[in-house]
This record gives C-alpha cells, sequence and structure tokens, in this order.
C-alpha cells in the first residue's frame, strides 16, 4: 500500500466514462490515473471526477507506462504507489453479437487490432507490478478464435515478470452476474483477475458469490420512480416528479428504496438529467403497442400469432422488438442503444428507454452527468462498467 496515503491506490486503463473508477472509489480506493482514446468519455469522466490527479485522452498503444509513472511521480525510477490496475480493453472484438462487418470465430472471422490491446493493459501491469489486476470483458472472449485469445491473455499474465526475476501473478477467470451484485440486469462478463505471487490471499469465486440476503433487483427498482414520458418527449434537465416518487416509495420494499438512496444517490441529485426519450416512428408505436410485458415480439409472433407491421422474415423468425419487464432484471444495457433501443422498450409506456434509466440500470448515480447528445449518453453507458460491479471486487490482500 502507499505509505503516503491511507487508501490503497488504483489505476484505471481503458477507463470510459468511468464505472470502474466510481466502484473502486466506493469501494475505498484512490484512483491516481485514469486513461481513455475516445475525447468524449475522458470530457464525461473529468466532468465527474475532478478529484483524479491525471485523466488523461492518449491512445494506450502510443502512451506507455513510463510515462505515466513520470506524471506522477516527476524525477523518481520507483514504481511507487500502485496497488490495483483495472480496465476493460474494448470488447468489440470479441462480441458473440458481432453482424455488420464480419465476425468473432466461424468462417466469417475477420482480423480485428483491438483484440491485442490486452497486452497495452498487461504492458501496465508488468511495469507497475501492481498487488491486483482485474481486467473486464465480454463473455464472447472465451470464444473468439476458438478460445486462442482467452488462453493466451490468461498464459501472458501469469509470465509477467517472471524473466525479470519478478514473481509473477496468480491467475483467475471468473464469470461475474451483474444481478448477483446488486445490479438490475441480466448482465454477465469476464473477469480475468491476477493476484501477485508474492502475496498472500487469492480471489476465491464462493467468496463473491454468496447467497443475498435479499432478493436481486428488479428494472422497477431502478427506475419506477422516474417521470412518464411519451417518444420524443423530456428535457437534459428538469425537475423530479417527487408526487411520483413517493408513490413509487410506497409500494416498492426496503431493498429498492436502498437502491434509490444508497446505489442511485437521488439526495445529492437537484435536478435530473438525460431522461430523455428518442422520437419513435409511427409504425414502431404502433408495434410496440402490440407488446405485452417481458414479451419479445418473435415471442408474441410464435406464441399469440401477434402480426406486426415491420416487415419480418418468417423463415428466419427475426427478433426486433422487447418490452422490457418491471419486475425482473432489465436486458443487458449495450453500447447498441445508441443505434435504435428497439430491445429496451420501456415495461409500461410506449417508448425506449432514456439514457437516464440506462444509466441506473448500469447503477450510475442521479448526480453522474452525461453529454447532452443521447447517442455519446447511450454509447459511454453502454460500454461502462457498472459501478457496482467494481465496488463487489474485494480481496484479502486489502482486509
Amino acid at each position: 500500500m502507499n505509505h503516503d496515503t491511507a487508501k490503497p491506490t488504483c489505476i484505471d486503463l481503458f477507463c470510459g466514462c468511468g464505472g470502474f473508477t466510481l466502484g473502486m472509489q466506493r469501494a475505498g480506493f484512490s484512483v491516481l490515473a485514469a486513461i481513455d482514446s475516445n475525447a468524449e468519455a475522458i470530457a464525461t469522466f473529468d466532468r465527474n471526477f475532478p478529484g483524479v490527479p491525471f485523466v488523461l485522452h492518449q491512445d494506450l498503444t502510443a502512451f506507455g507506462p513510463e510515462k505515466l509513472a513520470e506524471l506522477i511521480w516527476p524525477g523518481s525510477s520507483a514504481r511507487l504507489g500502485v496497488d490495483v490496475i483495472v480496465g476493460g480493453p474494448p470488447c468489440q472484438g470479441f462480441s458473440k453479437v458481432r453482424r455488420v462487418d464480419g465476425a468473432n470465430s466461424g468462417p466469417r472471422l475477420i482480423a480485428d487490432p483491438r483484440r491485442h490491446l490486452y497486452r497495452e493493459f498487461l504492458r501496465y501491469v508488468s511495469f507497475f507490478q501492481p498487488r491486483i489486476f482485474v481486467m473486464e470483458n465480454v463473455l464472447g472472449l472465451r470464444s473468439a478464435v476458438g478460445g486462442a485469445y482467452f488462453t493466451a491473455v490468461q498464459k501472458e499474465a501469469r509470465a509477467l515478470g517472471r524473466t525479470q526475476g519478478r514473481p509473477g501473478y496468480r491467475v483467475h477467470s471468473q464469470v461475474e452476474h451483474a444481478w448477483e451484485l446488486g445490479v438490475p440486469q441480466k448482465r454477465q462478463r469476464q473477469l480475468i483477475v491476477g493476484v501477485r505471487s508474492d502475496l498472500p490471499g487469492y480471489f476465491l469465486p464462493e467468496l463473491q458469490h454468496a447467497p443475498r440476503a435479499e432478493p436481486c433487483p428488479c428494472l422497477w427498482d431502478a427506475i419506477g420512480d422516474l417521470p412518464i414520458l411519451r417518444a420524443g418527449s423530456g428535457d437534459n434537465e428538469q425537475d423530479y416528479d417527487l408526487d411520483r416518487r413517493n408513490e413509487h416509495a410506497e409500494h416498492q420494499s426496503s431493498s429498492a428504496i436502498r437502491y434509490l438512496c444508497n446505489v442511485l444517490e437521488i439526495d445529492r441529485a437537484k435536478k435530473l438529467t438525460s431522461h430523455v426519450s428518442r422520437l419513435h416512428s409511427e409504425r414502431d408505436l404502433r408495434d410496440f403497442a402490440r407488446l405485452r410485458e417481458g414479451e419479445s415480439s418473435a415471442t408474441a409472433m410464435r406464441v399469440r400469432g401477434v402480426e406486426f407491421e415491420f416487415p419480418y422474415d418468417k423463415s428466419s423468425f427475426k427478433d426486433r422488438y422487447t418490452r422490457q419487464s418491471r419486475w425482473h432484471p432489465c436486458s443487458t444495457i449495450v453500447a447498441h442503444l445508441s443505434k435504435d433501443g428497439l430491445m429496451f422498450i420501456h415495461p409500461t409506456q410506449n417508448r425506449s428507454l432514456t439514457a437516464r434509466e440506462a444509466a441506473r440500470i448500469q447503477s450510475f448515480p442521479d448526480w453522474f452527468r452525461f453529454p447532452e447528445s443521447r447517442t455519446q449518453a447511450y454509447r459511454l453507458i453502454g460500454n461502462a462498467v457498472p459501478p457496482l460491479v467494481a465496488a463487489g471486487i474485494e480481496n484479502p490482500v486489502f482486509n
């Protein structure tokens, strides 16, 4: 641990808008630096984390760890004060749902340089030798290119430092189920966790996934108090509907109230931001109305014989719309929300989810400000690590 502070320290690589950083701060870490190549992500990060000393718009393939160390500790040759390195290298090169320009497995496999960005993450780990590192990615990492990258990440991580006489890392992979950590969505992600070999303690999955003392949160716990909107309505900054919030609170469980107060921190936000619904075509709105709560268009066609105006290819039974359920976790919030949001129709209103609703489902608090551009906001939110997932990463090394 850094002797200059009572808190363990952290660096966030491929930081995006700051989901990992927020979770680490809530878990008691001091974040020394955050780096990302996306200008909008860095601008959003900087706005929400004024206390992080170094927030850098840099391409990690060109900005090495030596440069960061010189910024943090000018003139010192020592690798000081980094206890944990976290990060989520871009996942598009491993995603199972990639369709537009090729695929990440099978006969349509295409080359994608983003699959190699994990090596930039490991380059920082090798230089700083943190006690722990945590890398987050999509489940497709396990299967992309026949599992070659999943194997390579772990093999290369275990070898870090050994040729220089350093201890290397004990490496563990685990699938993190976000709802088990209190996030109201069906999100699953791959974690690669390393603990330096000269340290006691190890990440034990059974400790991470002990039975919850209360039920997993549902979608309505996160968004049920928000003002009602029609498609195409809302303001980037508006007052809360306090009457609706009070009515919502009267019918919710104590765990739902804790989610609003402790996770979303609604008392810290004076105004509601980013609660703006996108405009949908009249045809889409009529098709939305044909769906029951919790039902997809594929299920509606197959089970109830519903006919939609959208010209479905019945031979392939293509799915297009999904109305989410209030009483279950939401579908995984993804960056594709920036395109159309048709898989994320509000459970009771005839529209897709707003950026603020998506942020709440990701466990971002209401005071967290996103760009006014909905496209940018959706993309940043969908690409982020849920803060509650990051906050749930603990280790006996720090206990």
